[in-house]
């Protein structure tokens, strides 16, 4: 902006003497807009005040400071999703800036940098600890599994009160299953349920339950190398959302007075289809709702006899193999039959 000599005399200038525009423009070392805009003006420009951008009212901002006092690392689009609900109509940057002020501390996190891949091919997941919540009568330490899909960033959450072998590969067929299907190959950590140790070479050794699951899922499993839990940073990052946000809408939704996992995982449920599913990413610019759509089409079908076993249903148990070896051991009389008995079988 000019200052008020400036505007008298290109005024003057132009009006008085005749002046151009350009020369004008040329002259003060100002774009000709400038000077046209004072040469013409009849008194000082003044810049037009700016809108301010929308104020919390009290009972907001009490909402806000009263949930930050309760779970301070409540992440402030959860906070901006509940203020709007309040009748908040400013933007989300205006807002987060007010949530700043009045944030106990700041925890923010260094970025990671994530690589992308094609549609179906990637699930990365891990286990999440979410520290003591309430589980029938008694606190609990709860434990989040947490499976993301590397294209659409779709995410589906399961929770334990342990992280044995049996019960991590029972909770990630669940969330395969919730998220469509298997993909090509499965990401993790070398978490001991999965992985009992490494080659010479660094190479990961995973347990014989995996290999087998993965199998017959129709899925690779694949594990990071030591050290670099990075690699597989969309399940982190999702890892930071379900402690940061989920955790924290959790606090304000209504449970029972006797919780259950399957309380919890219906919250989870809850949270990402209308939380994680309807944005739209801000690494991808994808709507994830959209590209899971694309991307479900891609994954495999869980074997039925996988679901029955997950939904409680009685699966048909293996053939029983007879070890003949193992019963003249124990000094048992095995008879052989004669090769007419089979063939008697078989015709």
């Amino acid at each position: 902006m000019q200052c008020e000599e400036d505007w008298a005399v290109m005024h003057a200038l132009h009006q008085g003497h005749g002046w151009s525009i350009a020369r004008i423009a040329r002259e003060f070392d100002v774009c000709w807009r400038t000077a046209q805009r004072y040469a013409i003006a009849e008194e000082v420009p003044r810049y037009r005040p700016r809108v301010r951008s929308a104020e919390l009212t009290q009972a907001q901002v009490a909402h806000v400071a009263r949930r930050l006092r309760a779970h301070p690392e409540l992440r402030a689009t959860t906070l901006h999703r509940e203020v709007r609900e309040l009748g908040y109509e400013g933007s989300y940057p205006s807002f987060a800036r007010r949530v700043r002020v009045l944030r106990p501390a700041d925890l923010g996190a260094d970025p990671e940098v994530r690589f992308e891949t094609d549609p179906g091919v990637q699930v990365q997941a891990d286990w999440a600890d979410c520290g003591d919540w309430l589980l029938g009568d008694e606190l609990r330490t709860l434990h989040a599994f947490v499976a993301v899909l590397g294209f659409s960033r779709m995410v589906a959450v399961r929770f334990a009160t342990d992280k044995t072998r049996p019960t991590t590969l029972r909770l990630l067929t669940e969330c395969l299953h919730e998220l469509g299907g298997a993909p090509r190959e499965v990401l993790t950590d070398r978490d001991p349920a999965l992985v009992i140790g490494s080659t010479p070479s660094g190479r990961a050794v995973f347990a014989a339950e995996w290999i087998d699951l993965s199998a017959t899922l129709g899925t690779r499993p694949r594990a990071c190398r030591p050290y670099r839990a990075k690699t597989k940073g969309k399940v982190e990052r999702m890892i930071r959302e379900v402690k940061e946000d989920f955790l924290g809408w959790v606090t304000g939704q209504a449970l029972p007075p006797s919780p259950v996992l399957a309380d919890y995982e219906a919250l989870a449920l809850r949270w990402c289809s209308e939380v994680v599913a309807p944005r739209r990413h801000r690494t991808t610019g994808r709507i994830v709702s959209e590209a899971w759509a694309t991307e479900r089409d891609l994954l495999g079908e869980i074997p039925r006899r996988i679901l029955a076993g997950l939904r409680g249903a009685e699966v048909p148990a293996p053939a029983r193999v007879i070890d003949l070896g193992a019963l003249r051991g124990a000094g048992e009389v095995v008879e052989a039959p004669c090769l007419d008995d089979y063939e008697a079988v078989t015709s």
